[in-house]
């Protein structure tokens, strides 16, 4: 029965609780009118036709609100014309008994529609049904001494109706209300539940984030390891072979002409390994090519080794030519090898130097993008986390992405949890990343704007729809294909920027053009200082 009447009673919109709610009252006053039934037999039997009257219309009228409720569904008007009759029917009997004794106590009944109305309705409502329910009881008492008190009945019936009133309201109330308070557990069960589920997803969302910056920045140092392994490898053979050419250099006895060349050439070799060639592909190539043959042309040995390394610091056939004048036979062979090592010998270790660098950098952003060893609330430049969170995603970010940078020069340190800020910059770029499908281009812009700094991330991507936009900062709410994502990237940007930091954040899409924009306060009452933990 119950799900029959909770189907017809049902509204668009009611969840749960509500729909729980209607059945329980509607079925509290269908119950009530077997008791009005039983009163009005009982006074019919003992000669109070008038008195009987009342219940019975009470019994009537509930029974034709329920008709109109389950043929209109206006719940509303059927709870407040049952909480009426239910507050001015106990009055209205009492007062055709003779008073509180002759009633045995039936005005106790109208406490109901208070109970109903806290419970059904709210708190202000219920404080009008308690006023009119304190007024009622007190009228009756003033009219008490003026009515005789003749109630034909039995005193032992009386008694009994004395009793079974009190038992009877008292149990009606405890029953709701017990109702009541086991749904407010079983929904507080049911928010601890789902905080927790949350709290695990918002984990699992920092988990798999942390996974991906990890893969990346993985990716992003090897590069610079393997190449600074390789040269370092290849270090120690050119290390050898310089050795063996300053050997043979040593034992030549030397102008002081040629010593004087042979200065400038190492002086050349170690500027030109910072930049080795100032020619393209195909004028390189050309470079070598008549170096090559030059070098044949004096009948140096192995002249296809030496070519490359020379015309790389821009030795061309004049050069060499040139010379060739200061240094002749075995000493020219000799410079020749021991600058071409010379040359490959800096440009490996400008190369180390290179990879050491951009590992360094790497794990200087990660440190600072992790705020480690330092105290979670502190004044934070919103560029160095931007900066630092663009170098910990160059490996998703490098290929067929551009990112341009507009900062403001008057935006200051602002008061954060610096962390937390790297996380939404992260979530923010990754979504912009994804929607544009690893092309396009992403606009960074900071500005101050009166008491606030402003950040801005655009991406030149496909857009939001128009009916998903309302929804994108909701909680596992996500439009990437399972596995993708948990709908918690936008949502948890979005508490760590209006409720940790007291700030906004707001998103304008159309075609072509999504930009996220966040407003976090330059100075707050209960801003974090610097230091703070």
């Amino acid at each position: 029965m119950t799900g029959w009447m909770e189907r017809r009673l049902t509204a668009p919109g009611d969840d749960e609780e509500t729909r729980h709610r209607k059945v329980q009252l509607v079925v509290a006053f269908i119950l009530v009118m077997p008791a009005g039934l039983l009163w009005g037999g009982t006074y019919w039997a003992y000669g109070q036709r008038a008195a009987a009257a009342i219940p019975v219309l009470y019994t009537i009228a509930t029974l034709l609100d329920l008709l109109v409720l389950l043929r209109w569904r206006n719940y509303e008007r059927f709870r407040w014309t049952q909480q009426a009759l239910q507050l001015v029917l106990p009055v209205a009997l009492q007062l055709a008994l003779g008073g509180i004794v002759g009633s045995s106590v039936a005005i106790v009944w109208s406490f109901l529609p208070v109970v109903a109305a806290l419970l059904f309705g709210g708190v202000r409502e219920s404080v009008g049904w308690f006023a009119a329910f304190v007024i009622a009881v007190a009228a009756a008492t003033l009219l008490q001494p003026r009515l005789a008190i003749d109630n034909p009945l039995p005193e032992g019936l009386v008694l009994a109706f004395f009793v079974l009133n009190i038992v009877a309201v008292s149990s009606t109330t405890y029953v709701v209300l017990r109702s009541f308070v086991t749904d407010r557990r079983r929904l507080r069960q049911l928010e601890v539940a789902y905080l927790n589920r949350e709290l695990m997803l918002r984990q699992s969302e920092k988990l798999a984030t942390l996974g991906t910056l990890a893969a990346g920045i993985a990716h992003e140092l090897n590069n610079p390891a393997a190449a600074t392994q390789r040269a370092a490898e290849q270090l120690r053979e050119v290390s050898s072979r310089l050795e063996e050419a300053s050997l043979r250099l040593r034992t030549l006895h030397l102008t002081p002409a040629a010593q004087e060349a042979l200065r400038s050439l190492q002086e050349q070799a170690r500027e030109r390994a910072r930049a080795p060639s100032d020619l393209d592909a195909l004028g390189r190539a050309d470079r070598e090519v008549e170096v090559e043959r030059w070098l044949e042309e004096q009948g140096l040995r192995d002249p296809w080794l030496l070519a490359p390394s020379l015309a790389d610091q821009g030795l061309d056939p004049a050069a060499l030519s040139r010379l060739a004048t200061v240094l002749q036979g075995e000493a020219l062979s000799a410079a020749l090898e021991w600058v071409a090592r010379l040359f490959a010998a800096h440009t490996l270790l400008y190369e180390i130097g290179q990879g050491s660098a951009r590992i360094s950098e790497l794990v200087g952003a990660l440190r600072n993008y992790s705020y480690l060893g330092q105290a979670p609330a502190q004044t934070v430049d919103l560029r160095e986390g931007l900066d630092n969170t663009l170098v910990i995603m160059r490996g998703k970010l490098k290929e067929g992405i551009s990112v341009h940078r507009d900062y403001g020069p008057d935006v200051p340190k602002v008061p954060a949890y610096g962390s937390e800020l790297n996380q939404v910059w992260t979530n923010l770029l990754d979504n912009a990343a994804d929607a544009m499908d690893g092309k396009g281009e992403i606009n960074i812009r900071t500005r101050r704007e009166d008491g606030w700094a402003v950040v801005e991330i655009e991406d030149n991507g496909p857009g939001i729809p128009e009916e998903i936009a309302p929804k994108i900062f909701d909680p596992f709410f996500t439009t990437k294909p399972p596995g993708k994502g948990t709908g918690l990237g936008l949502s948890t940007s979005f508490s760590i920027v209006t409720q940790r930091h007291k700030g906004e954040i707001r998103v304008a899409s159309r075609p072509g053009s999504t930009r996220f924009t966040v407003k976090l306060p330059i100075e707050t009452p209960s801003a974090p200082q610097s230091g703070e933990t």
